[in-house]
């Protein structure tokens, strides 16, 4: 019996292995789980990616919406009061950093300049930063062009403060105080050129050197009717917009030239990535019940219109990064938008396609939108 069984496990059907079509059967069962588990990530990674762009372009569109939203909160400080106001003033300005230091703004809490064709808008907004007066200050006599502005109380101006001498809301100038005549200290110098001492906040002594001031003054003549703003040592005038599909800033004041990357005269900053549009209303209260009545984007004529202003209506649009196999977004049909369609409440945003050529159908989007209270103008009456 042992015998036997030793010559049968030395045989060649004993010691040959395994056949080739066994091989080929377990290369074969190899192959296709391999094929399955290769299946499977791909889906995975496939929605995880959807998933973490979508991720993306929700959080660039909440940090982007908020960052608008506090700076709009704070718009029109410094420049109006219940009784008088420098709205609607286009306001004539100087800084020797820039290349070209002479420049213009219109003095309004909030900006809307209306993308052409339906691009995405401008948003400009201004504010000032002074802890101790908003109140215009009367001037005790005429000022020529350049010269000292004599008020009747320069009490809450401080000597770094960026002023704006205003006259019936016609001719504005901007200028940045240098100090006080010691034999009238009512008396605000704007000494082009001029360097002089202050104490911050914090108590620390800065020394800076005036670059508001142009030589010889703005050309502005003003009467005792004239009316002295502060907006303080650090105002704002900034603007957002749309750009490589980008929020980006372009902060006109204040300046640093080592923030221009395009020398245009405006610092430049981004805030957030995937935002391809931008679209802004003005809210008006027409009847002055203290209620909006009305959204356009009118820019107001006058500053009797920009005291209607209440509110600012914005709405963002932010884009995964995450190119689709098949198209996700479909087209904009006001008034019946379907549920995956680029849309706010005033209507479609226009899309279009990327530069690369990719047809925007294939991304997934996100909508902000928001209404802002101006409070300083509804705090004004």
């Amino acid at each position: 019996m042992n015998k036997h069984s030793a010559k049968k496990f030395q045989s060649p059907h004993f010691i040959g292995g395994m056949s080739l079509p066994e091989i080929l059967a377990a290369v074969l069962i190899g192959l296709i789980g391999m094929i399955v588990i290769m299946q499977v990530y791909a889906t995975s990674e496939e929605r995880k990616r959807t998933t973490t762009g979508a991720s993306d372009a929700q959080i660039s569109g909440n940090i982007a919406m908020f960052t608008l939203e506090s700076v709009i909160r704070s718009a029109g400080f410094g420049m109006v009061t219940a009784d008088n106001n420098m709205l609607g003033c286009t306001t004539l300005a100087y800084n020797s950093n820039r290349a070209t230091p002479d420049f213009t703004f219109l003095m309004a809490p909030v900006i809307i300049t209306v993308g052409a064709a339906g691009a995405p808008d401008k948003i400009t907004v201004i504010y000032g930063n002074s802890p101790n007066v908003v109140e215009g200050q009367a001037f005790v006599g005429a000022a020529a062009a350049g010269a000292d502005f004599p008020l009747k109380n320069a009490a809450g101006i401080q000597a770094g403060d960026l002023v704006v001498a205003s006259e019936a809301g016609l001719n504005c100038s901007m200028a940045e105080v240098t100090g006080f005549v010691p034999a009238a200290i009512n008396t605000v110098q704007h000494v082009n050129a001029a360097a002089y001492n202050y104490v911050d906040s914090a108590g620390h002594t800065i020394s800076p050197t005036a670059t508001y001031n142009k030589a010889g003054g703005s050309g502005v003549n003003y009467s005792a009717a004239a009316l002295l703003y502060t907006l303080g040592r650090s105002p704002t005038v900034v603007t957002y917009q749309i750009g490589n599909d980008k929020l980006q800033t372009k902060t006109l004041v204040p300046y640093v030239l080592a923030q221009d990357s395009d020398n245009d005269g405006t610092s430049d900053a981004d805030i957030g990535d995937g935002i391809v549009q931008m679209k802004a209303l003005y809210g008006k209260d027409t009847d002055g019940d203290g209620v909006v009545d009305t959204w356009n984007t009118t820019l107001p004529a006058n500053a009797a219109q920009w005291m209607q202003v209440r509110a600012v209506r914005i709405a963002l649009l932010a884009r995964s990064a995450k190119y689709e196999k098949t198209a996700v977004t479909a087209d904009c049909i006001a008034p019946n938008n379907p549920v995956n369609s680029p849309f706010w409440s005033n209507g479609c945003f226009t899309m279009t396609n990327l530069a690369d050529g990719t047809d925007w159908h294939y991304y997934r989007y996100r909508v902000y939108e928001t209404v802002v209270p101006l409070r300083n103008m509804i705090w004004s009456n």
